[in-house]
């Protein structure tokens, strides 16, 4: 689970401070909200 949680980021300067996946500006809302709405974890790495 810790290196899960290791890919999670806070910035201040990125994304308004906003949670973000480590290295990309995909913030973890955006992510929780397609797997929501039903898209597959391939789905979200495709788009």
């Amino acid at each position: 689970m810790s290196d899960l949680l290791d890919r999670i980021t806070i910035e201040p300067g990125k994304m308004h401070g906003r949670p973000c996946i480590r290295g990309l500006r995909v913030r973890v809302q955006d992510v929780l909200e397609m797997l929501a709405g039903g898209m597959s974890a391939a789905e979200i790495l495709e788009d």
